[in-house]
């Protein structure tokens, strides 16, 4: 059993992550790239697209940057869905060769250069 100290810790921790994901402004040169894991686009290979990201980040070595798979956002018919935050930006129709694409255009170069945006 943690401390009551301990759990504190890990509920700031985790807020922290999650304010990342709702505030659009937030502060911060770490970035969540959300990829849709709902039964349409886990379909259209957005595991793949997962692996290929953690993969393409990892041989980087990018370390401000999380992959994270999330439930469906409601737009099936556009996915496979990429959501990257802070900023906001919005992947639709992602294929696992969009991978390295959007991690050189976006995390890299710094450029918001995308399919649509929210």
């Amino acid at each position: 059993m943690k401390s009551l100290e301990e759990i504190k810790k890990i509920r700031d921790k985790k807020r922290k992550e999650l304010e990342l994901r709702v505030n659009f402004k937030a502060n911060t040169t770490e970035k969540h790239i959300l990829v849709c894991h709902g039964t349409g686009c886990t379909s259209s290979k957005s595991p793949e697209i997962i692996e290929n990201l953690k993969k393409i980040i990892n041989e980087k070595k990018i370390n401000n940057v999380r992959v994270i798979k999330t439930g469906c956002f409601g737009l099936c018919a556009k996915g496979p869905i990429v959501i990257i935050r802070p900023e906001d930006v919005f992947y639709s129709n992602v294929t696992p060769n969009d991978c390295e694409e959007i991690i050189n255009t976006h995390i890299i170069e710094r450029k918001n250069t995308f399919k649509t945006t929210l």
